[in-house]
């Protein structure tokens, strides 16, 4: 009885040491975006994207400048969005859906069709994984597999 208890908390132990070097991994990745400059992160970015699809040297400066230009144009929309009216919060989401129609517009003058359905298909993969985690970042139960268990 003795062997079991103590066999149950090394296993513990090491459950619980194991939990926080992904805790640590994790408030170091984010400490390490967080400190990286504009221009940095769309230089990640693009390098991303070139080893995923492949750009031309070319299309990376393209690219690039196309991400800057974004990035530029979001840079104080998000400031003042809880004084704004319901009116203002309309226009603004209207000016967004605008702005997301025109960069994609511009991804498909700069990429080849081949590219541009990789891109989606990563975009959707990206987004599909992002709906089954939770806010913790664990996998979420669908409805039905909870009613099972």
């Amino acid at each position: 009885m003795k062997n079991l208890i103590i066999i149950f908390m090394a296993l513990a132990t090491f459950a619980v040491n194991a939990q926080d070097k992904n805790l640590e991994k994790k408030a170091h990745r984010k400490e390490m975006k967080s400190n990286l400059t504009p221009e940095q992160r769309v230089d990640l970015k693009v390098k991303k994207m070139t080893s995923s699809l492949d750009l031309t040297t070319d299309q990376q400066a393209k690219m690039k400048q196309l991400f800057l230009e974004k990035r530029n144009e979001r840079s104080g929309m998000y400031k003042n969005r809880k004084e704004m009216t319901d009116a203002q919060k309309d226009e603004a989401k209207k000016a967004m859906l605008d702005r997301r129609i025109t960069f994609k517009n511009q991804m498909k003058d700069i990429l080849t069709e081949e590219q541009i359905t990789k891109w989606k298909d990563m975009k959707s993969e990206r987004h599909s994984v992002k709906r089954n985690k939770d806010h913790r970042g664990k996998a979420r139960m669908s409805h039905k597999n909870r009613l099972q268990d």
